[in-house]
C-alpha cells in the first residue's frame, strides 16, 4: 500500500512537472534548469539526492499553487469593516503616521503585524490601507504559505511524501488559508527549529540555532502577544523532552541561550520603546498593557463551546490518537524522531488553549489546525504494518469527516488560474489599484461646515469602525486600536489618559452604532465593556449636530466645559430573588435611558482558570419586553460599575447632546446568571444595583415603545427563583453615588 500511495505521488508529481501551463515552463536561468533536473531525476528513480531534491519541487511547486489560490481569494477581499479586518487597515495607518503598536497605541497585534500590513500597504497605487485591505490579505497568506514551506525545509526529517501529505491536507481541509493562519504556521516553525536544535552535531551549531530559536520566538510575540508566549512554552517542553529523549544534557544549555536571547530581545525593545518616545510610560509597559489584553479578553470576550458534542469527542478521540502516537515514538522511533514528534506534540498541546475562552467554529479549527498538521506527517510513518495503518486511516477518516471548515474552494480556484480563467497579473493589478472609498452615506455623515479647517485635527472611531478613520486620510487615533479590547481598569485608564491628552491639542469623534461587530458577543453594549471609557467621553465630548444620519454615524466634540452629571437612585421592592438571579420591580415606571450597574459576581469555580460566564439582564414594561443583553465581568469575584442603556441603538447617541432625550419607559429589571459549558464558570452569587444617570434628561414617549432590536415579548422567570421575598428600599451606593454623581475614577 505505502508502495501505491508512493507511486500516486511521484505520477501526480511528474505530471505537474511535466504540464505545458506549468509556469516554471517558461522560466529561464539557474532556477529553470535546476526544475528541468529534477524533473529528469524523477523519471531516472529515487536516490537520496533525488530525494531531496523530489521534497524540494514538491514544496515549491504547492507553494506556488498555495500563492496562486490566495491570490485568486485576495482579489475578492472586500470587508475591511469586519472586527479582524478593521484593525489591519488601522495598523498599516499607524505605522504611516509613524505611531507603532505596543508603544505609541496599544493592540491585539504587535509591530510585526503592523509592518506586514504597513509593507503591504506601500505597495498599492493610492497607498491608502483601506484601498490595500486585498493587498494586505494576500501579504499575510503569502507570509503564512513561505513560513510553512521554510518550516518543511529545515526539517531533515520530512520526506517528500510528507511535504505532499500535508500540502494536500491543507488544501482539502482549508487549514492555513485565512489572514490570521500565519500565527499557527509560526508556531509550528518555532517547535521545528526547537528540534534543529537538539538535533545539532555540536555545541556551536546548537548555540546558533537557540539564538535563532529565541529570535524565532522574539518575532512570534511581535505577531500577537499570547503567540509568543506560547512560542516559549512549547520550545523550552521541547528542549527539556529533546534532552531526556537522547540523553544529552548539553540540549539544557540552549535552554539557557534560547531564555538569554528571549529575554534580551524584549529588554532591548522596551529601552527602544522608552528612547524613541516621549510619551512611553514605564520601561516594560509594552510587556504589561499585552498581558492586560490578554486578560481582558478572557474575562469578557468569552463565547461557548460551538462545535456539536459528536464532532468535539471524534476531534478529541484524534487528538488523542495522535498524542498517543508521539509519545509511543519515545520508546519505538530514533531519538530525533521522538525529539521532533515531542515537539509538534507540545506545540498542539499548548494551541489548543486559544479555543478555550473564543469558543466559536473558526477557533475551534484553528486550535486544532496543529493536530491535523502532526496527523498529516504521521502518514509515511505509521503505514509500517496493518494495524497502524488502519488505525491512522480511521483517524484521517474521522478528521476529514467532521472538520469544522471543510472546503473544497481551493482546487476551484487553482483550476480557474491553470485554465487561465483569472490571470495572476489581472489579479495582482486589480488589488494594486483598488480603490474602495467609504459610503457616499457615511461621508455625508461626517461632513460638517467647516471641515476644511478641521483636517489636522486627529480623529477616533469609537466604538468599532477603524476603517472610518482609514478612510478619512487625517490624523489617525486609537489609544487601544480594538476599543472591545480595553475592558481592563488599567488598560481603560490608559486610554483615559490618551483621550484627555490628545483632547486638548484636538480631538473628533466618530461614534458609531453598537452593533455586531465583535461576532456572538454582540449583545454586549460597548457602554458595559468600557464604562469608564464611556464615562469620560459623555462628560467630555457632545455632538457636533443635531441632525440625523440613516447609517447612524455622528461627530462628537469636545466640551468647553465638562457635562454636569448627576445620578438618582431607584425606588423597587424585589418580589423574587436567589443567589444567582433576581428581579427588581420598580415603585414607579420610569423613561431612564442610561442606567448605572453596581455589581459583583462571585464564581464557585476559579473565573482565573475557566471562563467566566456573565450576566443575562432585561428591561420590561408590564412584562412587555424593552431590552436585553449581556454584561461580562469586569473584575471577577469583585464589585464593579458598569452601565446599560435601554434606548434603541439608532437613538443611543441622543445622550451627548444637550436636549432632552426621549426614553422608553420600563419598571422591571430581570437577571440570572449565563449559561455556561464545561470550560466555563458559571456566577454562583449575584448582586445587583441600580440609579439612573442625569434622569432629568429623558422624557417619557408618549406612547411607550418597543426596542425595534427585540424580537421577543417576554421573558420567562429564571428557574429555582425564590419568590418568598419582598421588601422595599433603595439600591446601596458608593459615597461617591449617594452625592448625586458619578464614581470618580482617579488615574
Amino acid at each position: 500500500m505505502e508502495t501505491l500511495i508512493s507511486a500516486l505521488l511521484s505520477s501526480a508529481l511528474k505530471t505537474l512537472l511535466t504540464s505545458s501551463r506549468m509556469p516554471w515552463k517558461k522560466m529561464k536561468g539557474p532556477i529553470g534548469s535546476r526544475l528541468k533536473e529534477v524533473e529528469r531525476s524523477l523519471r531516472q528513480g529515487s536516490s537520496p539526492v533525488g530525494e531531496r531534491a523530489a521534497k524540494i519541487v514538491v514544496i515549491l511547486v504547492f507553494t506556488v499553487c498555495w500563492l496562486l489560490i490566495v491570490l485568486v481569494r485576495s482579489h475578492g477581499a472586500n470587508d475591511p469593516t469586519a472586527t479582524g479586518g478593521s484593525s489591519l487597515p488601522a495598523l498599516a495607518t499607524a505605522l504611516q503616521q509613524r505611531a507603532i503598536s505596543g508603544r505609541d497605541f496599544q493592540s491585539m497585534y504587535g509591530p510585526a503585524a503592523q509592518l506586514l500590513a504597513w509593507i503591504a500597504t506601500a505597495f498599492t497605487v493610492t497607498r491608502s490601507a483601506l484601498d490595500a485591505y486585498g493587498m494586505i490579505t494576500f501579504f499575510f497568506c503569502a507570509a503564512t504559505a513561505l513560513l510553512a514551506a521554510v518550516m518543511l525545509l529545515i526539517c531533515d526529517r520530512f520526506s517528500w511524501q510528507q511535504c505532499a501529505i500535508f500540502y494536500a491536507f491543507s488544501i482539502v481541509l482549508n487549514l492555513f488559508f485565512d489572514v490570521f493562519d500565519i500565527r499557527t504556521v509560526l508556531l509550528l516553525l518555532n517547535a521545528v527549529v526547537a528540534y534543529r536544535i537538539i538535533a545539532a552535531e555540536t555545541a556551536p551549531r546548537q548555540i546558533v540555532w537557540a539564538t535563532v530559536s529565541g529570535l524565532l520566538c522574539f518575532v512570534a510575540q511581535l505577531v500577537t502577544a499570547e503567540l509568543g508566549i506560547c512560542a516559549a512554552i512549547v520550545t523550552v517542553c521541547a528542549l527539556i523532552a529533546g534532552s531526556i529523549l537522547t540523553r544529552s544534557a548539553a540540549v539544557l544549555v540552549a535552554v539557557q541561550v534560547f531564555v538569554g536571547t528571549f529575554a534580551v530581545a524584549n529588554l532591548g525593545l522596551a529601552v527602544v520603546f522608552k528612547i524613541t518616545s516621549s510619551s512611553y510610560g514605564l520601561l516594560f509597559d509594552y510587556h504589561n498593557y499585552s498581558l492586560e489584553i490578554l486578560r481582558g479578553f478572557h474575562n469578557s470576550m468569552g463565547i461557548p463551546w460551538g462545535l456539536s458534542m459528536a464532532k468535539t469527542q471524534v476531534l478529541a478521540l484524534v487528538t488523542l490518537y495522535v498524542i498517543g502516537v508521539c509519545v509511543a515514538a519515545a520508546w519505538r522511533s530514533d531519538p530525533l524522531d521522538a525529539s521532533l514528534l515531542a515537539s509538534l506534540a507540545f506545540a498542539a498541546l499548548v494551541w489548543l488553549e486559544t479555543a478555550l475562552v473564543r469558543s466559536d467554529i473558526s477557533q475551534i479549527a484553528v486550535a486544532f489546525t496543529p493536530v491535523i498538521v502532526i496527523l498529516s506527517l504521521l502518514a509515511k510513518m505509521e503505514w509500517t504494518s496493518t494495524a497502524r495503518r488502519v488505525a491512522w486511516s480511521a483517524a484521517a477518516g474521522a478528521a476529514l469527516f467532521v472538520w469544522p471548515s471543510l472546503n473544497l474552494s481551493a482546487p476551484p480556484d487553482l483550476v480557474k488560474v491553470i485554465r487561465g480563467e483569472t490571470t495572476p497579473r489581472a489579479v495582482i493589478r486589480g488589488i494594486h489599484a483598488t480603490k474602495r472609498p467609504l459610503d457616499p452615506g457615511l461621508r455625508a455623515s461626517l461632513v460638517t461646515a467647516d471641515l476644511a479647517g478641521r483636517r489636522d485635527v486627529s480623529i477616533l472611531a469609537f466604538p468599532y469602525d477603524n476603517y472610518i478613520s482609514v478612510g478619512q486620510r487625517r490624523r489617525f487615533f486609537a489609544p487601544v486600536l480594538e476599543s472591545y479590547a480595553a475592558s481592563t481598569e488599567a488598560l481603560e485608564r490608559y486610554y483615559v489618559r490618551a483621550l484627555d491628552s490628545r483632547r486638548r491639542a484636538g480631538l473628533e469623534i466618530v461614534y458609531g452604532p453598537d452593533k455586531g461587530a465583535v461576532p456572538s458577543v454582540d449583545d454586549v453594549q460597548a457602554i458595559t465593556r468600557t464604562p469608564i471609557i464611556f464615562e469620560y467621553l459623555y462628560k467630555h465630548f457632545e455632538l457636533a449636530s443635531n441632525e440625523e444620519h440613516a447609517d447612524a454615524h455622528y461627530i462628537l466634540r469636545p466640551r468647553l466645559q465638562p457635562r454636569e452629571v448627576a445620578t438618582e437612585p431607584f425606588k423597587f421592592s424585589i418580589p423574587q430573588q436567589s443567589s444567582d438571579s433576581g428581579i427588581l420591580r420598580l415603585d414607579a415606571p420610569s423613561a431612564c435611558g442610561l442606567v448605572l450597574l453596581e455589581i459583583r459576581i462571585d464564581y464557585a469555580k476559579n473565573p482565573h482558570v475557566f471562563r467566566p460566564g456573565g450576566i443575562e439582564m432585561t428591561f420590561s414594561n408590564r412584562d412587555q419586553l424593552v431590552w436585553q443583553g449581556s454584561i461580562k465581568p469586569l473584575a471577577p469575584n469583585a464589585s464593579f460599575v458598569t452601565y446599560v442603556s435601554p434606548l434603541p441603538p439608532a437613538r443611543f447617541h441622543q445622550v451627548f447632546s444637550q436636549d432632552p432625550v426621549q426614553g422608553v419607559q420600563w419598571d422591571k429589571i430581570e437577571y440570572h446568571a449565563s449559561s455556561t459549558d464545561m470550560l466555563g464558570a458559571r456566577a454562583s452569587r449575584i448582586h445587583v444595583g441600580a440609579q439612573c444617570v442625569d434622569p432629568n434628561k429623558f422624557v417619557e414617549a408618549v406612547v411607550p415603545e418597543q426596542n425595534p432590536s427585540l424580537t421577543t415579548t417576554e421573558q420567562a422567570a429564571p428557574a429555582g427563583v425564590d419568590s418568598s421575598t419582598e421588601s422595599d428600599g433603595v439600591i446601596e451606593t458608593s459615597s461617591a453615588s449617594s452625592q448625586g454623581r458619578l464614581p470618580e475614577h482617579h488615574d
